[in-house]
């Protein structure tokens, strides 16, 4: 049985949540749309909970790679 990664889990789930602090707290240029203003900080939580699963499960369930 191979052993887990739990470090590039961690790394990973560091560089998701870095990424997704910036995405979220950007200062957008002024042309931005207002519809997209609304939904940013929603669909980057997404993406990022979305993200997390997916490693997660390749940490449990792949521990090899």
């Amino acid at each position: 049985m191979k052993q887990r990664n739990w470090g590039k889990f961690g790394r990973r789930l560091l560089v998701a949540a870095a990424v997704t602090f910036v995405i979220a707290v950007a200062p957008l240029p002024g042309w931005t749309p207002s519809w997209f203003l609304y939904w940013q900080v929603p669909a980057t939580i997404f993406v990022f909970v979305v993200y997390m699963g997916k490693v997660l499960v390749d940490t449990i369930l792949f521990p090899g790679r």
